[in-house]
């Protein structure tokens, strides 16, 4: 799809970033708590700050935009023994968004978005001075955190723009806002037990988008 839209005629990069000024509103979440305590994990740290960037291409009144975000907290500690822990996750991500009318300069435009997302979890932790049965008990530990970190998810909803053009007349700058529902799913961990826990929220965003 992302080479379709390259190839087309009037194909354009569109890139910028969203402003997200309250933060997430859960609608509804599963009766286990729902969130990691990594700060690597969809809702609980930093892959979804308040400022996020996408880039992607526009063709006519329809555009294909991507998104990453990646989180990685290493220690490492030295004395008599060495140990070192990291937590992390990698959210990658791609939207299509509809435009109701062709996007003209000094109009407003209304365009409804879906995507969809994946969160691949990294976590290991190991001391020279462990057994082995103290390293493997480590593992499942790290197992755990990696299976709260990672999961699935979607998202849909409505966003509106209005278009300022460039020194051209041509689409250059745009000011907007969009409202989504998300959805992410992911396993809650308890000692040998998992439990397939979904969170739903809500989020409105400021848009600063630049169209070339």
């Amino acid at each position: 799809m992302l080479f379709i839209l390259a190839a087309t005629a009037h194909a354009g990069f569109l890139g910028g970033v969203a402003f997200v000024p309250v933060g997430v509103g859960a609608l509804a979440l599963s009766d286990a708590d729902g969130f990691s305590g990594t700060l690597a994990s969809e809702y609980d740290g930093w892959l979804r700050p308040p400022l996020t960037a996408h880039a992607g291409w526009v063709s006519g009144r329809h555009a294909l935009l991507g998104h990453v975000a990646l989180v990685e907290v290493v220690s490492e500690s030295v004395s008599d023994e060495v140990r070192t822990f990291n937590v992390g996750g990698l959210r990658l991500g791609a939207d299509w968004r509809g435009y109701v009318w062709p996007r003209t300069p000094g109009k407003v435009n209304l365009w409804g978005t879906g995507g969809l997302f994946g969160i691949t979890p990294n976590s290991g932790e190991a001391d020279s001075g462990w057994t082995e049965d103290e390293q493997a008990e480590a593992d499942l530990d790290s197992a755990s955190r990696r299976a709260r970190i990672g999961g699935l998810g979607a998202q849909g909803g409505l966003g509106a723009e209005y278009l300022f053009a460039d020194a051209t007349g041509q689409p250059g700058v745009s000011l907007g806002a969009r409202w989504v529902v998300r959805g992410f799913g992911g396993l809650d961990v308890e000692d040998t037990t998992a439990a397939f826990s979904m969170l739903v929220v809500t989020e409105a965003a400021l848009l600063l988008e630049f169209t070339r």
